[in-house]
């Protein structure tokens, strides 16, 4: 199943980059990741892998990832990979008169029983996936176009 999403953003690719590249500012707009931890990390970040925790109806979810493409203020994709679906990502940035247009694209493939539910409910799925990304998008834009700056909460 693919999923596209997109969003204008009156603020640089930088700004937006920001909150895209460090999974701890990416947990303030992104409502579903309850917990993300780096495994190891590389200089070019491709290749850094990281676990990340998903909730699903009151549920969490281990996920795996890996970084795939990285480049600074203007792409970061990655693989994920759980027990249910793995998912690929990919965020794009692209500057037009002061507007960052940011696109994610997404394409995710069910697991065993999943696989054959998610043929009969792809509608209902992928309007919920649409409407989550939405949401998380909606709170990425207000981050961006007030300039929050992160703060780090385990402080």
């Amino acid at each position: 199943m693919k999923v596209a999403n997109a969003i204008n953003i009156r603020s640089t690719p930088e700004k937006v980059f920001y909150w895209l590249e460090d999974p701890h500012r990416a947990k303030r707009w992104m409502t579903s990741v309850t917990k993300t931890e780096i495994i190891k990390e590389t200089s070019t970040m491709v290749g850094t892998t990281f676990r990340e925790y998903i909730e699903e109806n009151g549920r969490d979810t281990e996920m795996h990832g890996v970084v795939t493409e990285f480049v600074s203020n203007k792409k970061l994709a990655f693989h994920l990979e759980g027990q249910f679906n793995t998912v690929d990502v990919e965020f794009v940035l692209d500057e037009k008169d002061g507007i960052t247009t940011l696109t994610q694209n997404a394409k995710i493939t069910f697991k065993g029983v999943l696989k054959v539910l998610s043929i009969f409910l792809s509608h209902f799925i992928k309007t919920k996936l649409v409407n989550q990304a939405q949401g998380e998008f909606a709170k990425l834009k207000e981050l961006c176009e007030r300039n929050v700056k992160y703060e780090d909460e385990s402080r």
